[in-house]
């Protein structure tokens, strides 16, 4: 009998069979958390009454109940285990992979480009959209974006996007999924840890979705889905090509699956708490170029919520939005159509709005003297023996009176000039007789010499 020779562990085979046991334990966790009937989609708000009156329109009033408050409780009663121990092993393995798995090249590169595909189909696919119907895509690019849409372990579309409509419906309320109220750390990661109740999350319409054959399909087996683009294939796609088989399981899928969700996490969390306000400070919502190129154009999330129907969330030209580039690219080719954008007037109102907001605050803590209806009143003889009795170096420009005595050396124009207007109504030198003054001039002179008016 010829020697039998034992398979290199490196094989294909046994790198395979090494794996199955884990495969087969995240697929069976899938299955449990995403089951095969679709999701209910609560109820809307409870109508209490009709106001009527001849001639008039009827107007409806709404009775929206307060979220019920959590009563003697420990938290981890409230934890959603299935949920709470797959993510957190995910991050475990993720954290192994970067301290001992090494990582080769050709996997690395194969890991950053799914990964960037993987958080487009979450961008474009089941944000912009399903969850907000910014554009309209046809059968092929849906399919596409359903079945690498889960690839990063998000959830399922519909799943996503309810919690994404009732975070735009409950923005920083108690309903939100992801209130950012609640805590850095609870919007960021800590909201998709705990199990909250269905009458606690208040009411999100998805009966478009649920007319939606892809969406209900991707649902329906999304399990399979997710556990093969997810796992299967770039574990199977490093190993095949690169023969780099543990490299492909711990960083091609693991890591980045990890890695695409803590991304997205960022937009509940970095993108409510840190950058600018240019449309609406109402809620959180911030812009943030930073986050906007890590998250593909997810992080100007300031515009996002005050403009949740356009396309693009990086609405300027220079704004880093990678999504709205790639939905535009589709459209030329015919696969994406009918992109909306809002209208430029109405954006520019948005931005000129808060700029009249925030000049406002700024000039409340500007100091323009004393209220002008505060200020005593003289007569011009008044005026005149206040200056000849009293010495006062009192002048007049345009009906308001001004003590210059402190600023007579100080006068740009040398003490000479402003010395020859004391006692006297000086109105025409100051607007160009001797020198058209800057706006300056008066701003200083108002809040800082003001002293009085002629009547």
């Amino acid at each position: 009998m010829g020697e039998t020779k034992t398979k290199s562990k490196t094989e294909p085979q046994s790198a395979l069979s090494y794996y199955i046991p884990t495969l087969s334990g995240i697929i069976g966790f899938l299955k449990e958390i995403f089951p095969s009937e679709l999701m209910p989609v609560g109820e809307p708000p409870e109508k209490t009454a009709v106001e009527e009156a001849d001639g008039e329109l009827k107007k409806p009033v709404y009775n929206v109940k307060p979220v019920p408050k959590a009563k003697g409780k420990s938290i981890h009663t409230r934890w959603y285990w299935p949920f709470a121990a797959g993510i957190l092993s995910a991050e475990l393995v993720a954290i192994y992979a970067i301290l001992f798995v090494k990582l080769q090249r050709p996997t690395a590169i194969f890991m950053v480009l799914y990964g960037v595909l993987s958080g487009l189909c979450i961008t474009a696919g089941y944000h912009r959209l399903w969850a907000h119907r910014a554009y309209k895509a046809s059968l092929p690019l849906e399919i596409f974006l359903a079945v690498f849409g889960a690839s990063s372990i998000q959830g399922s579309i519909i799943w996503w996007v309810q919690n994404h409509r009732l975070h735009h419906r409950y923005t920083d309320t108690d309903r939100d999924p992801y209130n950012i109220k609640r805590g850095f750390w609870y919007a960021h990661h800590g909201w998709i840890l705990f199990r909250r109740k269905e009458e606690d999350l208040g009411y999100a319409d998805m009966t478009d979705l649920h007319k939606n054959k892809v969406v209900v399909w991707q649902y329906n087996y999304y399990f399979f889905i997710c556990a093969f683009t997810s796992l299967v294939l770039p574990t199977a796609a490093c190993g095949l090509l690169f023969g780099d088989w543990r490299g492909g399981f711990f960083w091609a899928a693991i890591a980045r699956l990890v890695g695409v969700q803590q991304i997205t996490f960022c937009v509940n969390s970095v993108a409510h708490t840190f950058g600018t306000q240019p449309y609406s400070d109402e809620q959180t919502p911030r812009d943030n170029w930073l986050t906007g190129i890590v998250t593909l154009g997810e992080g100007y999330h300031n515009f996002h919520h005050a403009f949740p129907n356009d396309y693009r969330n990086g609405v300027r030209w220079f704004d880093i939005d990678l999504t709205k580039w790639v939905l535009w690219g589709l459209e030329q080719l015919g696969l994406a159509f009918d992109l909306k954008r809002f209208p430029r007037n109405e954006i520019m109102k948005g931005r000129a709005a808060m700029k009249l907001k925030n000049a406002e605050r700024f000039a409340k803590k500007v100091n323009y003297g004393k209220p002008v209806e505060e200020l005593p009143m003289f007569t011009a003889s008044e005026f005149v023996a206040e200056v000849r009795e009293h010495k006062r170096k009192w002048l007049v420009i345009e009906g308001f009176v001004y003590d210059v005595a402190d600023f007579v050396e100080m006068h740009p124009g040398g003490p000479r000039l402003i010395k020859s207007g004391i006692g006297k109504d000086m109105t025409n030198a100051f607007n160009g007789g001797v020198y058209n003054h800057h706006y300056s001039a008066r701003n200083l002179m108002n809040s800082t010499m003001r002293v009085g008016r002629i009547i």
